[in-house]
């Protein structure tokens, strides 16, 4: 009875996202917003956000809404005005709200990478030139930990998903954390993780990942006080993580993590910080860029300094600067048949 309920409720919402299918469906699409006063807005890939032709009424939009919350197994009303949810059928993350928080129910569906960019493709697209690409290939297979730092929607994922490719092809075993399966990888022995904010958490799914033996712990996004046991992790015996955050600059993405780590403890290890994350890279939407975003900074981190301040090495200012490798070792990489890990 309970399947029977559940598949009426998905029949259902395909009828009420009907508006907006063609969306969905078209994979130049990333990003599909409804405001309160009913127009649908999307961002496109190499176009930008635009407003469409489309226009949904209040009574459809809470409709719609209300179906997610349902096949989520939760309630979006008054009471509870916000919903952070998936859309089943296209594995959009949904962030959705409704009166009293706003005027009329509105809405933003990320929707999943369905195409995977190789580190080749940024170099073809001139997002990226092809000595730091060279550099990040080199840091991957020498397991160094790397931070992918951005705002909303500047392509945080997308690069983790190019950095992955290089990391399926090793031999090692993939552990990915995240609360929407948005990153993509293709190793042979990996496990992923979904985290569920009321029952399941980043810390725990974190802490769990010592015992699955992992050689690589992955993890979306860093957002809250699970920063520190990531860096835990990654600091004892499990190099070459990855991991998103939101941050201006590469600078910005350390204090972020200190932020984070405060969370669960009074006064953040800022030497914990500066020992684990090896490699910071920074990516920008870029209205001027006919890709729409850059990478607009890679550093390596090189500890603190007598002050207990960040100290940065740049390795790329910019995808418009020409970035000379004098040599690779001084990186702490190496360009041998055998990746030495360190």
């Amino acid at each position: 009875m309970e399947n029977l309920t559940n598949q009426r409720r998905i029949a259902s919402l395909h009828s009420a996202v009907a508006p907006l299918r063609h969306l969905l469906e078209n994979d130049s699409v990333t990003e599909i917003m409804l405001n309160a006063d009913g127009r649908v807005w999307i961002d496109e890939i190499g176009c930008g956000m635009s407003c469409t032709d489309v226009v949904m009424s209040t009574e459809e939009a809470e409709r719609m809404i209300r179906l997610v919350a349902a096949t989520s197994n939760t309630e979006i009303n008054e009471r509870n005005p916000s919903l952070a949810a998936k859309l089943p059928g296209w594995g959009a993350r949904l962030q959705a709200s409704v009166p009293p928080i706003v005027d009329r129910p509105v809405f933003a569906l990320r929707k999943p990478a369905r195409m995977v960019y190789t580190l080749d493709d940024y170099v073809q697209r001139g997002i990226i030139s092809p000595e730091p690409a060279r550099l990040l290939e080199l840091a991957v297979k020498s397991r160094k930990n790397i931070l992918i730092g951005g705002g909303t929607a500047s392509g945080k994922t997308t690069f983790a998903n190019a950095l992955l490719q290089i990391v399926a092809g090793t031999q090692d075993r993939v552990y990915i954390v995240e609360d929407n399966p948005e990153l993509q990888c293709s190793a042979e022995n990996m496990l992923r993780i979904l985290v569920q904010a009321s029952s399941y958490t980043h810390q725990r799914a974190i802490k769990d990942a010592l015992r699955y033996r992992p050689d690589r712990i992955i993890v979306g996004e860093v957002r809250d006080g699970a920063a520190l046991d990531l860096l835990k992790a990654w600091n004892t015996g499990h190099p070459g993580g990855l991991a998103t955050i939101h941050a201006n600059d590469p600078a910005g993405m350390l204090d972020r993590l200190v932020q984070l780590v405060e969370e669960v403890v009074p006064k953040a290890p800022r030497y914990l910080i500066a020992e684990s994350v090896d490699i910071c890279v920074h990516i920008k939407r870029d209205r001027s860029h006919p890709a729409g975003r850059c990478i607009s900074g890679i550093v390596r981190v090189n500890g603190l300094d007598e002050r207990g301040q960040w100290v940065l090495e740049p390795l790329h200012a910019s995808s418009q600067t020409t970035f000379h490798v004098q040599g690779l070792s001084q990186y702490g990489l190496y360009d041998t048949d055998e990746i030495i890990p360190v």
